[in-house]
């Protein structure tokens, strides 16, 4: 099978703007949490997430499109057979809110985001937006590898943003899923996530269409997998069954043996059952004999959405410059998983990586990449 194409990425997030400025930020564990200032805080388990310091100052009801105009900013050569697809749970989530403070019904409306992203970007085809939860934007990417492995277009751009908002801040607060304190991914006394927001995207080419044009290979997509647990609504699957199977799925479609993989880019949100469930399943998958493990969550936050779009630009950097990050607010790792995760920039050695989502409703994803 050949391999689907990395030509294009970029991404604003908590840290900065820009992939390069995402990039430094994680290598030197910056964490992106402060005080939300957008809404009160007062009810709510947590006041603090990764937020992105220009949008508080956007009227309610006009940060979506703000965030995703700081990412417009960055222009795309659009050609007429470019195919566009998006990736957000939540949209402009704010207008809904307004309506609901103003005593108003709010309408339901197709996905602003499609719409202003045709127009700004100059896309001449229909775009459809992909929402899985907090795996939408690795299942965009995932299936927009098979529509160019099935030939049904040779360049796809995956766009995906989501912000933090009232609605959301006070759902995960409700599910008691928010730590008190701040994210430590794979640490043994996590006790939550923490929520961020973020605008990102990737431009996917096949191989022949990005030697046609002499493009810059940052990296390529060889395998890809997805699974339903069937389990929960919102709480995995203990044991890490589906997430296995999408593994599975991913490295027997890139055609290499689980010990290939150099490291994982795990979900990673720091909350109690998510950590445990990737664990398990690594520890199945791998062996016990685990690769290199890191999460960007405990840095930029839980954007959602966009979320494994993020971790995909990072993937690819990592295996470029053969470096995984260290898993920011890590103190003291779990036991079956401390020899893999760090404190520190680590080097590691190898042509693939892994980057895994898992999301509500129990969808699970996974992405093998490759160094090209």
């Amino acid at each position: 099978m050949s391999a689907v194409h990395i030509v294009d990425y970029d991404c604003v997030t908590c840290l900065g703007t820009g992939h390069e400025v995402l990039w430094k930020s994680l290598l030197e564990s910056q964490c992106g949490s402060k005080t939300v200032e957008r809404f009160s805080t007062e009810n709510y388990v947590n006041n603090k997430a990764a937020c992105i310091s220009e949008l508080d100052e956007v009227p309610h009801g006009q940060r979506f499109i703000a965030l995703l105009e700081m990412l417009c900013q960055r222009r795309i050569n659009i050609t007429p057979d470019m195919v566009l697809l998006t990736a957000t749970t939540k949209d402009n989530i704010e207008l809904h809110e307004r309506a609901v403070e103003r005593g108003q019904c709010p309408q339901v409306s197709a996905c602003s985001m499609v719409d202003l992203l045709r127009q700004r970007w100059s896309f001449h085809l229909p775009g459809r937006n992909i929402n899985t939860a907090c795996a939408s934007g690795s299942t965009a990417i995932l299936w927009a590898s098979e529509m160019i492995t099935h030939k049904q277009a040779d360049c796809v751009v995956v766009c995906g943003a989501d912000l933090v908002s009232e609605f959301v801040f006070s759902g995960f607060s409700a599910l008691k899923a928010m730590s008190p304190n701040t994210s430590r991914p794979f640490d043994r006394d996590r006790d939550g996530l923490m929520l961020g927001e973020t605008a990102a995207y990737i431009v996917l080419m096949s191989e022949q269409r990005a030697a046609k044009e002499q493009r810059q290979t940052l990296g390529a997509i060889n395998g890809w997998g997805i699974s339903s647990d069937a389990h929960h609504i919102t709480a995995p699957d203990r044991q890490g069954q589906g997430l296995q199977r999408a593994i599975g799925h991913a490295l027997k479609k890139a055609s290499i043996p689980s010990q290939e993989i150099s490291s994982i880019n795990a979900h990673g949100t720091g909350t109690i059952h998510n950590d445990a469930m990737e664990i398990t399943a690594f520890s199945q998958v791998f062996a016990d004999q685990i690769p290199a493990v890191y999460s960007v969550k405990g840095a930029i936050g839980h954007s959602l959405g966009p979320c494994g779009l993020v971790e995909a630009i990072v993937t690819a950097r990592s295996l470029q410059e053969q470096i995984v990050p260290p898993v920011t607010g890590l103190q003291t790792p779990e036991t079956k998983i401390a020899s893999s995760v760090s404190t520190k920039p680590k080097t590691v050695r190898g042509d693939y990586a892994l980057s895994v989502n898992s999301g509500f409703g129990g969808i699970n994803t996974a992405l093998v990449l490759k160094k090209v």
